[in-house]
């Protein structure tokens, strides 16, 4: 992390036609520890990706998961694709969430959400959907049929385009949410051949198929109480900040994933002061603050190793923050000697928050993000370490709070209940028991700490964390991680 002021360097989505039924008519419609410890890597030739476990499909075909908590679905993504999620937006009213591309870029496909207060009933808003998307692509019609996820039912409009000699077939799977909330795929491909377009509409189907949809319009108002609960907490933390004494020892913990040991993270949590002046400055500007260092590194069984480094830094006073997430991809022995290089920087400056992405395989800069308003119930990524220790005397109730994500470069929703005290085996004493959510994803994690809010082991789907000793893990990966390390010269730092 560096200490220069400035934002960008501060830190280390013709011709007129009706929309016509083809088949029949519409009626009625955070635990970043967790994605530090995984770690989501682009492919070759990308540099932003959707990296989950790969799995066959039924048909055989291999495909990552791909989870959106902010919004509260999954899909089954076709593997080998390159993946943006970096936001943007290509229609009025609307958020993209997913860009995606088949390496011979003859297929593509989009997520994007549309979202207004008030929206048209789904069966007006599908109508105008499909005549504006019949404009754009100067087609001379759109076909749609129904589609069903029970409770919930959409429509799927197809249309054919053409620019010059390329001929593309894209279908829209369009299904509400809510009253005010429209999720839309696009999957599309460039035909050569009458049968390709068979070949497109399957592997659309077999993609639409994959859906879960996990969002909850009531459960987010059920969640307006434990906003509230969480808004109180972080007032008393405003005020009770500067005078936080943190356990500044440095923790390991081993990596499981599926219960196969992959590597390992450490953590050290301390207060420091943080100089945003250049040396040059004729005026020297520091903040006092909580400071994060998280390392991990992860072997995986083709020899590929992967490390981490995490740095946070939130000011006493609340009013800055900064994040810099730096993710080093390094490949097995005999494979070409390149480094994947992923950088997520993140400055909040008030109520604020700027971020940048970049790889070491971008020509050039990219545009940083829309800034984003935080809001009254933000909690600062540094701070969210520490909510074992602020809920120690805390009732079993939900508290929440919004932190962002750096997998979706958005805000998420980040729920944590007290359940009370339990054992654990291979542990001394009792430990305090926390079960959290991030976003609408409904597959609830577990927190253990110690009676001082250090985190004893983390449970999140596949993945756990657990303390162990600094010889243990040398014993099992220093040997691995060294040998990686030298090949390219790198350090922990």
């Amino acid at each position: 992390m560096t200490s220069r002021r400035t934002r960008s360097s501060r830190l280390p989505g013709g011709k007129r036609s009706s929309c016509r039924p083809c088949t029949c008519s519409v009626r009625g419609g955070q635990m970043l520890v967790a994605v530090l410890a995984l770690g989501a890597f682009p492919g070759p030739g990308t540099g932003r990706a959707v990296s989950q476990t790969t799995q066959p499909t039924t048909q055989g075909a291999p495909t990552i998961t791909y989870t959106e908590p902010a919004i509260g679905f999954e899909l089954e993504l076709p593997a080998g694709w390159e993946y943006d999620r970096t936001r943007f937006q290509d229609f009025k009213d609307s958020l993209g969430l997913l860009r995606g591309r088949e390496p011979g870029g003859r297929r593509a496909l989009q997520v994007l959400v549309f979202r207004s207060f008030p929206m048209k009933p789904f069966e007006d808003w599908i109508v105008d959907f499909g005549k504006a998307l019949a404009e754009l692509a100067n087609a001379p019609r759109v076909d749609w049929q129904t589609w069903s996820l029970p409770p919930r039912a959409g429509v799927v409009l197809t249309l054919t385009s053409r620019l010059a000699a390329v001929t593309t077939r894209s279908h829209y799977l369009c299904v509400p949410f809510d009253p005010n909330t429209v999720w839309v795929l696009v999957y599309s491909g460039s035909v050569a051949r009458p049968e390709e377009e068979a070949a497109i509409r399957q592997d659309f189907d077999r993609l639409a198929a994959s859906l879960r949809i996990y969002y909850d319009a009531q459960e987010a108002e059920r969640l307006v109480p434990a906003f509230e609960r969480g808004r109180v907490l972080l007032e008393r933390l405003r005020q009770q900040a500067a005078r936080v004494q943190p356990d500044d020892t440095e923790r390991v913990y081993e990596i499981l994933l599926r219960g196969k040991p992959i590597g390992y993270l450490t953590r050290r949590i301390s207060r420091e002061e943080y100089v945003f002046s250049t040396p040059r400055a004729k005026r020297r500007y520091a903040k006092e603050g909580l400071r994060v260092r998280e390392r991990s590194w992860r072997f995986a069984d083709d020899g590929t190793v992967r490390h981490t480094r995490l740095d946070l830094f939130s000011s006493f006073d609340m009013q800055d923050e900064l994040m810099e997430n730096r993710q080093t991809q390094i490949p097995p022995p005999g494979d070409l000697p390149e480094l994947l290089i992923r950088t997520d920087q993140v400055v909040r400056e008030g109520e604020v928050l700027f971020s940048s992405f970049t790889t070491s395989r971008d020509v050039g800069l990219p545009e940083p993000s829309k800034p984003i308003e935080v809001g009254p119930v933000y909690l600062d990524q540094a701070w969210l370490r520490l909510l074992p220790w602020l809920l120690r005397d805390a009732t079993h109730e939900a508290y929440a709070v919004a932190c962002y994500d750096f997998e979706t470069r958005a805000l998420l929703s980040h729920v944590i209940t007290p359940l009370g005290e339990q054992k654990l085996p291979d542990f001394r004493g009792s430990v305090r028991v926390f079960e959290f959510r991030d976003g609408f994803i409904n597959r609830p994690g577990r927190l253990y700490s110690d009676e001082h809010g250090n985190l004893v082991r983390l449970e999140t789907g596949e993945l756990v964390l657990r303390l162990a000793s600094r010889a243990e893990i040398e014993q099992r990966y220093g040997q691995r991680r060294d040998e990686a390390r030298s090949r390219f010269r790198l350090s922990d730092e």
